[in-house]
């Protein structure tokens, strides 16, 4: 390998800032309107949900409740007096809770028809099919859904919170909870104080204690069962929902995946060696930048001799790379054949082999560029459209094969078309293994230097199996990022006993490292396709 690919293999085992701002720079179509569309929907969804008010009171609970924590022994041993407070003062935050107490509020204030509370929430209403029919006490359901108890800090004192679509409503119920617990427990008080009377019993240590500081002070026992601290007053804004809050935070985390994103597709889309080496089992050459294609039927003119047109291209560069590495792995100056072969169709053999014969013609090499795609006949119908003959023809006929090998006089590449437009009236598979078609290459080596061959793509046609035969270097077309790595070792795998002559594999429509440019929506989408590994539409259909 190289020293420039081992640097670059080096370059991709991190983006660094610069690769995280070229990656963000590249999908900014993405990371921009992805955020927007959700702030938009998220806006949209907003809009729709209706307002909702919270009123608060404030519950100041039955004073004996500490005393009696204080006064009487605790539960166990290692059971502090605050942890005894805590737990009774639980309890009556459980009480103020309970459906029990939701029951009775709904029937003191008449809340048992209010279709607030008896039409079920939006998402049962979608999944009303999975839902169990609804009970009795739908009504105090809905009220202890919307109800939030909560102890103010460290004291006696405990919130009463009610969420409600009308804030008059709201504060109505959190004081009837408040006013209804209050009214229990002082009515509980009672009893248990009329209990006591008539049973002539002696009253507790912390019973004791209350009396004797109600006395003390002057007081009554206004406070058994608890009184309402502050009541409940109706809220002029509403506490749900925080439409601008929401919005903001959809838009935020939207703009973070993208983000993030964005820097998963760039190190996804970087190509190191060993990778390539790994999963074909063969050296990786080069990497070719992505083409752009009038037709996608017939290849324009241009990419079959971009490294004559456009030499200080990033195409023209890897080119001349790969020629290299071929000559390097070449059995000397002996007369070679270079097979040039892809897995599928349209992953860009046909203009990698021109550009190769170009290269190494004007290099000074006496080289052959002969296209042996009989089926599409790609390179014959681009670079000789009006051609009247070629390599079939000529077996068929039994004619010398040179009477139709055209010469191009700027670069001196000579290029043997496949055939004319007269139908052949043998099959491919059987000329490829005549006498007659061997023979002719046979003497075609004797003449050229370097014969470069387009050979149809491996698992569309089984003629590069017959061609690869005749070849002494091979090299192996894939596009690294579209085609799924299963079909490139496919098509390997067709070569048999001739995979020992790969020299290396080629990676195509790769994604150039350098450019800054923005990426379409349509890359974007099929960058995370092939990412998640989705089939493509056009695969699919």
């Amino acid at each position: 390998m190289t020293e420039e690919k081992t640097s670059g293999e080096d370059r991709s085992a991190g983006l660094g800032l610069a690769g995280i701002r070229r990656a963000v720079v590249k999908r900014a179509k993405a990371v921009v309107a992805v955020p927007i569309l959700a702030a938009i929907a998220a806006a949209g969804a907003v809009v729709v949900v209706p307002d909702r008010y919270t009123a608060s009171t404030t519950i100041q609970l039955d004073p004996r409740l500490k005393l009696e924590a204080e006064a009487d022994p605790p539960a166990s041993p290692g059971t502090h007096a605050f942890e005894t407070e805590r737990l009774a003062i639980d309890e009556q935050i459980e009480l103020l809770r309970s459906l029990a107490l939701m029951d009775r509020v709904a029937r003191d204030n008449q809340l048992t028809d209010d279709q607030e509370f008896r039409t079920p929430p939006l998402f049962a209403r979608l999944s009303w099919p999975l839902q169990k029919p609804a009970s009795e006490t739908a009504v105090s359901d809905a009220l202890a859904a919307g109800l939030s108890v909560e102890r103010v800090r460290g004291s006696s004192l405990v919130r009463v919170r009610f969420t409600s679509r009308d804030p008059e409503k709201a504060a109505r119920i959190a004081n009837a909870i408040a006013q209804t617990y209050i009214a229990e427990k002082r009515a509980d008080a009672s009893a248990d104080a009329s209990g006591v009377q008539e049973a002539a019993r002696e009253p507790s240590a912390s019973a004791r204690v209350f009396a004797s500081m109600l006395k003390d002070y002057g007081l009554s026992d206004a406070l058994a069962g608890g009184r309402i601290v502050e009541a409940a007053h109706a809220p002029r804004n509403p506490a749900t929902p925080k439409r601008v809050r929401i919005v903001a935070v959809v838009t935020g985390s939207a703009l973070v995946l993208m983000l993030f994103l964005a820097t998963l597709l760039e190190r996804g889309a970087r190509t190191r060696p060993r990778d390539v080496e790994k999963m074909l089992a063969c050296p990786h050459m080069t990497s070719l930048p992505a083409v752009d294609a009038e037709d996608d039927a017939e290849m324009p003119a241009v990419s079959a001799r971009l490294i004559v047109s456009e030499p200080a291209c990033r195409y023209a560069e890897a080119v001349r790379g790969a020629a290299r590495e071929l000559s390097a792995r070449a059995n000397g100056d002996d007369p070679r054949v270079i097979l040039i072969a892809s897995a599928l169709p349209g992953e860009g053999a046909e203009p990698f082999a021109s550009n190769i014969a170009h290269h190494l013609a004007v290099a000074g090499q006496k080289t052959l560029l002969v296209d042996c795609d009989f089926h599409d006949k790609t390179l014959t119908r681009q670079l000789t459209p009006q051609n009247t003959g070629g390599l079939l023809d000529q077996i068929v006929a039994r004619a010398p094969v040179e009477n139709v090998i055209l010469r191009d006089s700027l670069t001196g590449v000579h290029f043997l078309p496949a055939s004319g437009p007269a139908p052949i009236p043998l099959t491919v598979p059987t000329m490829l293994r005549s006498v007659e078609f061997s023979a002719a290459f046979s003497h075609l080596k004797a003449r050229f230097q370097t014969i470069v061959i387009s050979a149809p793509p491996l698992l569309e046609q089984p003629d590069a199996g017959a061609l690869a035969e005749l070849a002494d270097q091979i090299v192996f077309l894939t596009a690294w990022q579209r085609t799924p790595h299963v079909l490139a070792r496919k098509a390997l795998a067709l070569l048999d006993a001739n995979q020992r002559k790969v020299a290396g594999a080629v990676l195509t429509d790769v994604a150039d490292d350098r450019s800054a440019g923005f990426m379409s929506f349509g890359a974007i989408f099929d960058e995370i396709r092939r990412a998640t590994g989705l089939p493509s539409l056009d695969r699919a259909a």
